[in-house]
């Protein structure tokens, strides 16, 4: 039985142009021709472009290779055949930290009070005075695209996005605002958009001897006999202090407490374990961190307040706890107004030295000399608003020494016999032992209270 060969029937090739999604260029989907079928032909193509509304870049070469690639390879094929000019889009910009990124980028370290804990801070943040910080790359906008129909349409790019990264505390900007130096050192922080530096000396080795320092202290080694340090913002004292004197205008943190120290501080002291036989002074608060860290002998004073776990020993060791008094106001209130006279001398002396300049027919042209009159300027404002600063606090102080006080002394361990708590002008002497106690003065009351924690649902 003879078997009839199969006879393919004839197609034509044919093909599908369309646009793609915003217009910049024009797409050819050819099918190719079946049996004895005719191929697509280029004009044919054209033409189709043209009433699609191509109105210009149709490229007659693409058109005739995607055929002939249809037809030889016997599959549809799809290719660009008429361009018109695609939007480049723009690039985001680039901060280049020149301290470690991830270092910069993690949030600061903080102890339960809400203060900076300066010795868990990444040491890789620290910079010196006048060291370059951050660069930043610009963002690139791009370019707009153009549509192949008549007329021709714009086609927005997408923009990069800015850094919007800014100068904060201690950090200046260059006019670009892509350069950021430090003006002091310490350490490099963001604050949102703001690049910002803790001002902070890191000393690793013990220190012996009487010194000062101009920003926050971290230290590292320990504070030893013969030391007598002023700090003029807050100090963190990571290793021992032992009759060393110590005194802070910010936070002080002991986390390994003292022994027979003396500590003044304008802003909290901070114990993380015990003080012992210590004459301790602050405007703020004095705030046991953990159990360990007790109170035995010594004189403690806290204008605001006292949170403390354990005050005093079994053996009954002679303990004052003071709160409501504020030991370093009538020094505060003088340094105060020693500055205050300072910046009033200095001001006069600017004005005196502008006076010959205020005249209308004073000679100014001078390059030098408009300078050194900004500088004046510049310098007058700067005193001026350290006047309003410094008379707001004297103000403030003033309220604060004279107001009937809030403060409290908790007690969330045990307070053994021997201890004296003052609040105020009032004095309670611990004559057994108690647990979870608070002592407060109640206004209208001239006696210290003692109330349970437990009772107060605070334990």
């Amino acid at each position: 039985m003879a078997v009839k060969p199969s006879v393919q029937a004839s197609v034509d090739g044919s093909f599908w142009v369309f646009f793609n999604e915003d217009k910049t260029q024009a797409m050819l989907l050819v099918a190719p021709p079946q049996g004895d079928g005719n191929p697509v032909k280029v004009a044919d193509v054209v033409r189709a472009l043209e009433e699609m509304g191509v109105a210009y870049g149709i490229d007659q070469q693409a058109i005739r290779e995607t055929i002939e690639r249809a037809t030889n390879l016997a599959n549809k094929v799809q290719a660009v055949v008429a361009q018109g000019v695609l939007p480049v889009h723009g690039t985001d910009a680039k901060v280049n930290y020149r301290v470690p990124e991830e270092a910069v980028l993690r949030p600061l370290p903080y102890l339960p009070d809400g203060s900076i804990d300066y010795l868990q801070i990444d040491p890789a943040r620290y910079v010196q005075a006048g060291q370059l910080i951050a660069t930043v790359v610009p963002a690139q906008h791009g370019r707009p695209g153009r549509t192949l129909t008549f007329p021709p349409q714009t086609v927005p790019q997408r923009p990069g996005k800015e850094a919007n990264l800014r100068a904060g505390d201690n950090v200046t900007a260059s006019e670009d605002n892509l350069q950021f130096t430090a003006e002091a050192a310490g350490y490099v922080y963001l604050s949102g958009e703001k690049l910002c530096v803790l001002p902070a000396i890191p000393v690793a080795e013990d220190i012996r001897t009487p010194c000062q320092f101009a920003a926050s202290l971290v230290l590292k080694g320990n504070l030893l006999a013969g030391a007598q340090v002023r700090v003029q913002g807050d100090a963190a004292i990571g290793g021992r202090c032992e009759e060393a004197a110590l005194n802070v205008r910010g936070t002080c943190y002991l986390p390994h407490g003292a022994q027979r120290s003396e500590i003044a501080a304008d802003g909290n002291v901070l114990l993380g374990s015990g003080v012992q036989d210590c004459t301790i002074s602050t405007r703020r608060r004095v705030i046991a961190f953990s159990e360990s860290a007790s109170i035995a002998g010594g004189r403690i004073v806290a204008f605001e307040g006292i949170e403390a776990y354990t005050i005093g020993t079994p053996a009954w060791t002679p303990t004052e706890v003071v709160a409501g008094v504020d030991m370093l106001g009538d020094e505060r209130l003088f340094e105060i107004a020693e500055e205050i006279r300072q910046c009033e001398d200095n001001i006069q002396k600017i004005n005196l030295a502008l006076r010959p300049f205020v005249s209308v027919t004073a000679d100014v042209t001078s390059p030098e000399k408009k300078e050194a009159i900004q500088r004046l300027i510049a310098h007058r404002r700067r005193l001026e608003a350290r006047l309003k600063e410094l008379q707001h606090e004297k103000r403030s102080l003033t309220i604060a020494v004279n107001a009937p006080t809030r403060a409290e002394v908790v007690v969330r361990g045990v307070v053994y016999p021997g201890v004296k708590v003052t609040i105020g002008k009032y004095s309670y002497l611990v004559e057994t032992e108690m647990q979870a106690v608070r002592f407060t003065v109640v206004r209208g009351e001239a006696r210290v209270q003692v109330r349970s924690l437990d009772r107060l649902q605070e334990k």
